[in-house]
């Protein structure tokens, strides 16, 4: 105890601030664990090297490096200080390093490539195997089945071949998702009837100085579309959509399973974009322990494990009923012979046919309804979010949109006497709104930045790049690189209406200069 008074006592005199007593004892800790581990690494490095596919003069080069790493923390002061986001720090640091650099985030060596020359050739080829995990990340362990089920957090190895193979023909396929069209209308009908109504609802007919003015309707759309993505998507994979939500149990204080799940994956879903300690510097972990960090994210992966055995367990009661009484389960309102099966139903059903892949299949049918929640709920608002957003501020090109959408449905109401219903077939044929949201996600991708991890050595641009690092695509930077895109920053969905951009397919991910949706073989299915 004297010996830290008399420290505190020599440092107030130097007039040291705390800050720089951290980096110091940081500095400390990581030289000490550093020395300890050198001996432990070497034999390990000297075999790595030995087997490394870095083999000539050429590849043995290591990426170039950006300077102005610190100790422990590396280049985080530099992303995490600047009051921009993490990608157009990124994108300037591209500007002076080149389309291929290193920086260390934490303790972590970090691949950052921003030209779509460099992405095709890390996820083509050889290299595209090698490039196949995601970084793991302690939310994800502690709240997602530590990273062992499910398609989209998984390692890449046979369980994950075998659930991407059944997840892309039994449940992402295009016969079998025109089969939720009904789901897709009827919520879309619903959520439109309920902004029509806050439109009635929410007028305000007076400005700030009591004088009469015309009725406007504010509405925040974001929790509107928050709405609308949780019911269509929870509908398509079985949770419940907008039929689900218990006004009754609003009032007396009891959440339904879906109204529990949504709540705890809100929860998730902020847990998964904190940086927590242990993700930058792992050996520093029990800081995230003795913080509580830890200790909520597995509370919360409770929440969600038991949210999901509640709505699985409802599901296997009701199809068992239907067994004993010798009925055909119907998961709908609506006639048998039309009935439309969830993703929960066909789930089920490969389970009972001994087909899903894993130890535990009840793990991985709770893991792909995560993976669906957290796949199509966030992107899809946020891409619905940027497109509103573009349009409102180019009205010109709205107006091109409202012009397609009329001739469209007028030459459809012209065929028909029928009531005209949107449909989804409807939107194959509106070229000019598909151009909208491509340029849409061509300016602000989804994941502007795209995280992998090598599995082994491999070769990129000419440099070594060492197994286990982890490589950051800049997908924002790539989409605006001039080379490509003329005027990059200026919404234009014109260009994709000529020639040599039409043909684009964002879905495939095989046109390297424009992925919203990811390359490679972990590419969104």
């Amino acid at each position: 105890m004297e010996f830290f008074k008399k420290y505190l006592h020599f440092s107030s005199h130097l007039q040291i601030s705390n800050a720089d007593l951290l980096l110091i004892f940081l500095t400390i800790i990581y030289n000490v664990h550093k020395l300890i581990s050198i001996e432990r690494n070497k034999k390990g490095l000297k075999k790595q090297y030995s087997s490394s596919s870095c083999t000539t003069s050429v590849t043995k080069t290591p990426v170039p490096q950006a300077s102005g790493a610190w100790p422990v923390i590396g280049h985080l002061r530099l992303i995490t200080n600047s009051k921009e986001s993490t990608h157009i720090t990124l994108a300037k640091m591209a500007d002076k390093y080149g389309p291929i650099f290193s920086i260390r985030f934490g303790s972590h060596k970090t691949l950052i490539v921003s030209s779509w020359e460099m992405v095709k050739e890390c996820f083509t080829g050889t290299n595209d195997k090698l490039l196949s995990n995601r970084p793991p990340h302690s939310a994800f362990e502690h709240m997602f089945y530590q990273n062992g089920y499910g398609v989209g957090l998984v390692p890449y190895g046979e369980y994950w071949r075998e659930f991407r193979k059944i997840t892309t023909h039994n449940l992402l396929a295009n016969q079998t998702f025109l089969k939720y069209k009904h789901f897709v209308t009827s919520e879309v009908d619903t959520s439109f009837n309920k902004l029509y109504e806050l439109c009635n609802n929410n007028k305000h007919n007076n400005d700030s100085k009591g004088a009469a003015t015309p009725a406007i309707a504010l509405i925040r759309m974001y929790d509107w579309l928050t709405h609308l993505t949780h019911d269509v998507v929870g509908r398509i994979v079985g949770i419940g959509g907008s039929e689900s939500n218990s006004e009754t149990g609003e009032i007396i204080g009891i959440m339904s399973s879906r109204e529990r799940f949504i709540l705890a994956h809100h929860e998730a879903s902020h847990f998964v974009t904190t940086s927590s300690i242990s993700s930058i510097v792992p050996w520093l972990g029990w800081v995230d322990r003795l913080t509580g960090l830890t200790r909520k994210m597995k509370n919360c992966g409770k929440k969600l494990d038991m949210t999901l055995g509640s709505i699985i367990e409802e599901r296997r009661q009701k199809r068992q009923f239907c067994k004993t009484k010798g009925k055909e389960y119907n998961s709908t309102n609506i006639a048998v012979e039309d009935k439309q099966e969830d993703f929960i139903d066909i789930c089920f059903s490969l389970m009972e046919q001994s087909q899903l892949p894993g130890e535990n299949p009840e793990i991985s049918i709770k893991s792909f309804i995560l993976d669906m929640m957290s796949a199509g709920t966030d992107t899809t608002k946020s891409v619905l979010i940027w497109t509103i957003s573009l349009l409102l501020n180019h009205p010109h090109v709205l107006n091109k949109a409202k012009e397609e959408v009329d001739a469209h449905f007028e030459m459809k109401r012209r065929s028909t006497s029928d009531i005209i219903v949107v449909d989804v077939d409807d939107v194959r044929n509106l070229v000019y709104i598909h151009a909208i949201f491509k340029e849409s996600m061509r300016l602000y991708p989804v994941s502007p930045v795209m995280e992998r991890m090598t599995s082994d050595d491999c070769v990129v641009g000419g440099f070594c790049v060492p197994a286990g690092t982890r490589v950051w695509v800049n997908v924002w930077k790539m989409q605006r690189d001039p080379t490509v895109w003329e005027d990059p920053t200026v919404f234009q969905p014109e260009r994709f209406l000529s020639d040599n951009k039409r043909k684009i397919d964002i879905a495939k991910g095989h046109d390297h200069e424009l992925i919203p949706f990811g390359t490679g073989r972990r590419k969104c299915p």
